[in-house]
């Protein structure tokens, strides 16, 4: 591969697919398949659905990245994990990656556009209003976890939509809530890598800020998931293969994370961050079991 499509990929950071990618994913999994499971979709539909929004995320966080690269190019050149990323080195120009950006957002909101129209809106209301603003969070607040975890989960009310043609607050609340702890849960022990180099760079996170008290601060977060999710499936009339495989299964799999990672190892930091994708994706196979079989049930 050339030079210049090595770093317009690196920049995209899908030579590091699945890792990234699926963080933005789980969202809109986990709307879509709690609303597929309220309206009986069958199988087919879901599995259709379930690629739609696994490409969807993948150009979510790869637009994201580089909306993110473009923003902290100079904070970027201060920290050792990330100086050689393709704008902060002069592989790729601003130029370069504003037209790769363009691309990007193009196909999104294209993908958007056949969501129907008030998913539409969700969408082109989200994606800039949370999306856009997160990279622009670790200037000024330390919480920028936090607000990815908001920003992300604007893809459970569109997902819900798309499937339902209506606004369930109770159930949209719950499964956005629980998707935002956990995305604030992970990116926060993905932060700790760069702990060192955040704080000699003036960069704001929750794992600068919250030093040794994270575990506790993160086994908070933990307990909010669970408890929403737990709630979401009462509301959407779930039954045990869910609770056991989507709720209970990856609660304690997120708390051995929690307290079992060393915040001071980047390399365990970064262990337990990719790790994280196992509770996410147990989430999802409750989802869809606790599915087929209320699929098989009806047709009796």
């Amino acid at each position: 591969m050339p030079s210049k499509a090595r770093a317009l990929v690196e920049l995209t950071r899908i030579h590091w697919f699945p890792v990234g990618s699926d963080f933005m994913f789980w969202p809109f999994a986990w709307g879509s398949l709690a609303a597929s499971y309220h309206v009986a979709l069958p199988m087919n539909e879901v599995v259709m659905n379930t690629l739609f929004y696994a490409l969807l995320g993948t150009l979510v966080h790869s637009a994201g990245c580089v909306i993110n690269d473009m923003l902290d190019r100079d904070f970027d050149r201060k920290v050792e994990r990330s100086k050689g990323r393709p704008i902060a080195s002069g592989a790729v120009t601003m130029t370069e990656a504003s037209i790769l950006l363009f691309v990007l957002v193009a196909a999104i909101f294209y993908m958007f556009s056949t969501a129907g129209p008030t998913a539409l809106t969700l969408g082109l209301v989200g994606l800039p209003a949370c999306g856009g603003t997160y990279p622009l969070m670790k200037r000024w607040m330390y919480w920028p976890s936090l607000y990815l975890g908001f920003a992300a989960s604007w893809a459970v009310p569109f997902t819900w939509v798309a499937i339902t043609g209506q606004f369930d607050w109770g159930m949209i609340l719950n499964v956005a809530v629980a998707s935002c702890c956990w995305t604030c849960l992970y990116d926060t022990i993905y932060a700790c890598q760069d702990k060192k180099d955040d704080e000699k760079a003036g960069v704001k996170s929750m794992a600068v800020r919250l030093g040794d008290g994270i575990r506790l601060a993160l086994s908070v977060f933990g307990v909010i998931f669970f408890a929403c999710l737990l709630w979401a499936g009462y509301l959407n009339d779930q039954h045990l293969p869910f609770y056991v495989m989507s709720v209970i299964a990856p609660f304690f799999l997120c708390l051995w994370h929690i307290w079992s990672f060393d915040h001071n190892d980047p390399k365990d930091s970064w262990e337990k961050f990719t790790a994280g994708r196992h509770g996410a994706a147990l989430v999802c196979a409750g989802l869809v079991v606790d599915h087929y079989f209320n699929l098989a049930s009806l047709v009796v």
